[in-house]
């Protein structure tokens, strides 16, 4: 970990470094709070919705399944938490396109 922050202390510039030695001897409040947002952040991204019941999916504890499916230009990304619900989502998603298939049908 000291070799990762190292790195990092390597990135700023000497303005920063000097901000960073103020915080830190002011107790460290901006400093917590970019760690804060940071690890709320990663939090938010690895936490989901199942498309088909609305449960929670965390990715870094539950097995998911996520389908990526739509046109190039609009691509769209389902999470589901079980099997289950993925094959629900295909069987609604099936009788959609059937309908839509019948109506263009029937338009003709």
């Amino acid at each position: 970990m000291s070799k990762k922050i190292g790195e990092v202390m390597g990135m700023l510039n000497y303005e920063e470094l000097i901000d960073l030695q103020r915080d830190l001897f002011g107790g460290g409040s901006v400093i917590k709070q970019v760690v804060n947002n940071k690890i709320k952040e990663i939090n938010d991204s690895q936490t989901r919705v199942c498309a088909t019941c609305g449960g929670t999916v965390n990715l870094s504890v539950n097995q998911e399944y996520t389908l990526i499916f739509g046109p190039k230009d609009l691509k769209k990304r389902a999470s589901f938490c079980a099997i289950d619900c993925l094959e629900y989502f295909f069987v609604q998603l099936k009788q959609i396109s059937e309908k839509r298939l019948q109506s263009s049908k029937q338009e003709r």
